[in-house]
């Protein structure tokens, strides 16, 4: 058999289908496996041996390739208007496709109830294979880790990793919160990674605490941040895909939510006895706001982050220095 699954971003949400990839080779060990996704993450997963094939989406040979094979079945992960128009190539295949749950977010974000909470997208990914009689292993989420790089050096023998990255500024851990976890983890060294938005953020940081910092926020590749991750001893993250590869990694997180919430079912995938605490300002009329995030506030006051007890965000990252 020769299975396509289609997952065009992001970060996040492509280590969240890993576990369909596994499911499948493990229910048909003989099968081809192929998946399509942007060419800024066409690297990700990497040396994945459930996965055979990786076709980059803007790449016009990997497309020219890609519309002259023969599937078995086609696996629609993302389902959008991009991944429909790939499916009508292959109009007389049959096509699994990911169940979004829109309506259920919309009354989650509009009620707060938890009436409304989606189940996660793990669990749904999963559903798409209930044909074939598949079903959660709970093994958590595949990445292969490089072993080194030369542009990490000098890590830390017990470190924190705290990323600074987010799609959103709502989803991201504000400047003054980071520089209060510090100040109270005062034995303790950090480093940061982020994207390249995230490296003035990083040297300002770092210029406040240059004894006990190495930040890497816009100077390292996914692959080199897995590298920092991996060798950490605990992660501290907003809601960013970097706290998807940290669970991957089998980090313990701790994951301070903003504007949103796992009852979305996008939260860090728990590993057996990997712990991941949630954070999150209780009684705020106003949360969740969003699904996704905002470059700002609608509201204007930030309370979901700026009230963050950094206290306890502290005392759950002693546990494993």
């Amino acid at each position: 058999m020769k299975f396509l699954v289609i997952r065009f971003s992001s970060i996040g949400d492509i280590l969240l289908c890993t576990p369909v990839f596994r499911l499948l080779k493990q229910k048909f060990p003989k099968a081809e496996i192929h998946f399509v996704t942007k060419s800024a993450f066409a690297n990700l997963l990497n040396g994945n041996k459930n996965i055979d094939r990786i076709f980059s989406w803007e790449n016009d040979s990997d497309r020219a390739e890609l519309h002259i094979n023969q599937y078995d079945a086609i696996i629609d992960l993302h389902a959008n208007l991009r991944s429909l128009q790939l499916k009508l190539r292959f109009w007389n295949v049959p096509h699994l496709t990911l169940k979004k749950k829109n309506v259920s977010k919309w009354l989650f974000t509009l009620t707060k109830s938890n009436v409304f909470k989606v189940s996660h997208i793990v669990d749904r990914y999963i559903d798409t294979l209930k044909y074939y009689e598949i079903k959660n292993d709970f093994e958590g989420l595949d990445f292969v880790c490089e072993s080194e790089s030369n542009n990490i050096q000098n890590l830390p023998e017990n470190y924190i990793c705290l990323v600074l990255g987010g799609t959103y500024l709502t989803k991201r851990i504000p400047q003054e919160k980071t520089i209060e976890l510090i100040s109270k983890s005062t034995n303790h060294h950090f480093v940061l990674i982020g994207g390249k938005g995230e490296f003035e953020l990083g040297e300002q940081i770092f210029n406040h605490f240059p004894e006990r910092i190495l930040n890497f926020s816009g100077k390292i590749s996914i692959q080199e941040s897995a590298i920092v991750l991996k060798n950490s001893k605990v992660v501290v993250s907003g809601d960013t895909g970097m706290a998807h590869l940290a669970s991957a990694l089998g980090k313990p997180i701790a994951m301070v939510w903003g504007n949103t919430d796992w009852g979305y079912g996008m939260g860090p995938v728990n590993r057996q006895n990997v712990e991941i605490q949630n954070f999150v300002v209780d009684n705020l009329s106003c949360h969740p706001c969003s699904k996704l995030g905002f470059d700002a506030c609608p509201k204007g006051h930030f309370k979901c982050m700026l009230h963050q007890n950094m206290v306890d965000v502290s005392n759950f990252t002693e546990k494993y220095l």
